[in-house]
């Protein structure tokens, strides 16, 4: 039976007509350990394994504790009529989720959508482009386990932070291409606010504001960027920055 895991946003294990909602698992530990498992692929150890979770400040009774809801983990997967014991597996002190075969998680559907979107620009696809990187955009914007901090989860969370920047990126490109210049200002805002310090994506929105005909717009975004830098880093853009680009036609 083929299994949809969403890790991002609410999570929420699907197999056929069953589901499994984060609110079925045991407590935040269980929400923690089970996106920790599945995220990887392969056998993860159990020092690994309460490293990650606990973070160093681990109960006297850590083992217990992983036992107990490893358990409840594997009870609570028995309600999608699969054998929870088999999906999650423990052997010579390592811990795995074993996925069906097909099973689709939504973090690795995100990075997949924007490889082949860029490909499919590459090759002048523009609309199967946008299609697929709307996608990873969607995924990718939703929140990774809300209210734990973690340094594994940092790294995840920077991963898809990076997919939805390349998505709003190419989706604003592939509208300014098209000259659908007020839907590629309006992603370019969007762009520059989760990524305050990226030249290419103010260089690109002012070209859009310029297309538009906002050049006041341009303006004030070039000034402020380049005061940002300066203040935050102590540096400024590079002389491309202040070259205007002509949308194709």
């Amino acid at each position: 039976m083929e299994l949809e895991v969403r890790l991002l946003g609410d999570i929420r294990v699907v197999a056929g007509a069953s589901t499994v909602t984060g609110a079925d698992l045991p407590g935040p530990i269980g929400r923690h350990l089970l996106t920790r498992l599945v995220i990887d692929p392969f056998p993860v150890s159990r020092t690994r394994l309460v490293d990650d979770i606990w973070g160093g400040k681990a109960p006297r009774s850590v083992d217990s504790v992983l036992n107990a809801t490893l358990s409840r983990l594997r009870t609570a997967l028995d309600e999608l009529d699969l054998d929870g014991r088999e999906l999650i597996s423990s052997s010579g002190g390592s811990v795995n989720f074993k996925r069906p075969k097909g099973t689709v998680v939504d973090v690795e559907l995100a990075h997949h959508h924007i490889d082949f979107a860029l490909r499919d620009l590459r090759t002048g696809d523009h609309r199967e482009a946008a299609r697929r990187a709307s996608i990873a955009y969607s995924i990718s914007r939703r929140p990774l386990l809300t209210g734990i901090e973690r340094e594994w989860l940092d790294i995840e969370r920077d991963r898809m932070h990076h997919v939805e920047r390349r998505s709003l990126g190419l989706l604003a490109d592939v509208s300014f291409s098209s000259r659908e210049f007020d839907m590629a200002v309006q992603l370019g805002r969007e762009l520059v606010r989760i990524a305050p310090y990226d030249e290419r994506a103010h260089r690109n929105l002012m070209n859009a504001l310029r297309a538009s005909g906002n050049p006041s717009g341009a303006a004030k975004v070039e000034r402020d960027f380049t005061d940002r830098l300066n203040a935050d880093l102590g540096v400024a853009p590079s002389p491309d920055f202040f070259v205007p680009l002509t949308p194709s036609s």
